[in-house]
């Protein structure tokens, strides 16, 4: 019941943001069952680009939509990320779900949102955009917490073959995020050397070089990608 009341979430923000024309991008525990890793998961993940869209009118249309703020103020700012905090009850459910909002702010974010992949929800008839895996498990590492740095090693292992290495390893240096990748790629990869310290790995090995090519439809995640209690 939450995981198809979660979709129906996702769908609802999307649409209703959508029509703003702010680049943005599923990112979070619903973006790893592109990249082969799913997991259950309660709330709904954004990384979404305002520029110069007024908050408090992006909050007007959400809040017509039901969709209301978690917090006063509704904006809140955790270390480098401005995060939204939003809530919605999906009809009949009964359910308070969450929806975060990540504000991108920074190169990194923006660049993360340059190159994310498209992805059709055919359950929801809808089509959205999912951040890369590279910035997935960039993400993963940049929130810090036990279960984000344990997605961003099983997707590390899942999907070694066709990461672009040049890239992670620039924006693991920009983000200081070294030792973190280090970590989890011994723990994803025991017997490979981790990124952080092989300078020759990244240029011998096989790179993905345009990321917009991928399209995780195209992975095989068994019967749905989106069965989020799977």
């Amino acid at each position: 019941m939450v995981a198809d009341a979660l979709l129906r979430s996702l769908k609802h923000v999307w649409t209703t943001l959508e029509p703003l024309g702010m680049p943005m991008a599923i990112t979070g525990g619903i973006a790893l069952a592109s990249w082969e890793h799913v997991r259950a998961t309660q709330d709904v993940d954004i990384l979404i680009a305002i520029g110069d869209t007024n908050v408090t009118a992006m909050l007007d249309r959400l809040r017509k939509a039901h969709i209301r703020p978690k917090h006063t103020p509704a904006l809140r700012s955790l270390g480098q990320i401005d995060l939204l905090q939003l809530l919605y009850e999906p009809p009949g459910t009964f359910l308070d779900l969450q929806i975060d909002l990540l504000i991108a702010r920074s190169a990194y974010h923006e660049q993360a949102l340059e190159r994310c992949v498209t992805t059709r929800l055919d359950d929801l008839g809808l089509e959205v955009a999912v951040v890369a895996c590279e910035d997935l498990i960039l993400l993963k590492l940049l929130a810090g917490r036990i279960i984000d740095r344990a997605d961003a090693a099983a997707i590390l292992r899942t999907n070694h073959s066709s990461l672009d290495l040049t890239y992670l390893a620039h924006w693991v240096g920009k983000l200081d995020l070294a030792q973190s990748l280090t970590e989890i790629w011994r723990e994803a990869l025991p017997d490979e050397t981790p990124l952080a310290s092989s300078k020759s790995q990244i240029a011998n090995h096989k790179l993905q070089t345009n990321s917009n090519d991928r399209n995780p439809n195209d992975q095989n995640t068994g019967d749905s990608q989106y069965d989020l209690e799977g």
